[in-house]
């Protein structure tokens, strides 16, 4: 179970926050490798589905495991993430945590696990996972790089939040823009009155504005569309076609055909 519910309506947009800083995840991963020698790094996060996705690896170990225990929905990078901590397998061999991912990850190799997770606000989103098929002994100073490398992944991934909070809201803002234009054009109403006719209907109908005004703006391009097909259908109907154009009467005298008749 998500420890972390008010997490949940936010995933929805963490991949695309996670491909803003992909070119810093890419190179905190390369230094974290060179500075923890044997090491398979990556950097994963759950997704809106609270499935696990890798972001980026260093080479195609890490994307097997993070698979693995995304398909088993357990392994230490999950439990990482959703419990917020950080997790450490010292021999995997000789563990008996997560048992649907670990026998399957020692047969790949995995023998040492080191996972910090990454997150802001106090919440945890994704994890620093650095995977060894060697057996390793963890000292402080790769738990302190470790923890450097998550620090600066969060800030990065907390970037990429921002960036597409800021898109969100220039696309909204636009949008109460264009619901403005249209009640002002419906209703002959100023600017002010407007905004305080759809503010109302905010009100009544229990949306925010935003939803109110992406409402009204969607309506108007579907009266558009089917505008625009009604014209283009009556026009084609219009058009004549050539079975439909008269056909002269012809007479071997050029004399007049009176009532549908040639006479010689």
């Amino acid at each position: 179970m998500d420890i972390y519910p008010q997490v949940m309506q936010d995933r929805a947009s963490w991949t695309s926050e996670g491909d803003h800083a992909r070119p810093v995840f890419d190179s905190i991963i390369r230094v974290a490798r060179h500075l923890i020698p044997g090491t398979h790094v990556g950097i994963c996060i759950l997704d809106s589905d609270d499935h696990l996705t890798t972001l980026t690896g260093t080479d195609p170990l890490v994307f097997a495991l993070d698979e693995m225990q995304s398909a088993a929905d357990e392994g230490p990078s999950i439990t990482a993430v959703r419990e917020g901590h950080t997790v450490i397998i010292d021999d995997a061999e000789s563990e008996h945590r997560w048992s649907g991912f670990i026998s399957h990850a020692v047969n790949l190799g995995l023998r040492w696990y080191l996972g910090v997770p990454i997150g802001f606000d106090d919440r945890s989103l994704g994890c620093l996972n650095l995977y060894s098929r060697a057996h390793m002994h963890l000292d402080s100073d790769h738990l302190a790089h470790a923890q450097v490398f998550a620090a600066q992944a969060s800030v990065a991934l907390n970037q990429g939040r921002r960036e597409n909070d800021l898109i969100a809201a220039l696309r909204s803002s636009r949008t109460i823009g264009t619901a403005i234009g249209l009640t002002m054009q419906q209703h002959n109403l100023n600017s002010q009155e407007a905004f305080d006719h759809l503010a109302a209907r905010s009100r009544m109908t229990n949306l925010n504005l935003r939803e109110v005004a992406a409402r009204l703006v969607q309506e108007a391009n579907d009266v558009r569309q089917a505008t625009a097909t009604a014209t283009a259908t009556a026009t084609a109907t219009a058009e004549p076609s050539d079975d439909d154009a008269p056909v002269a009467a012809w007479c071997p005298t050029l004399e007049l055909a009176i009532d549908g008749d040639c006479h010689d």
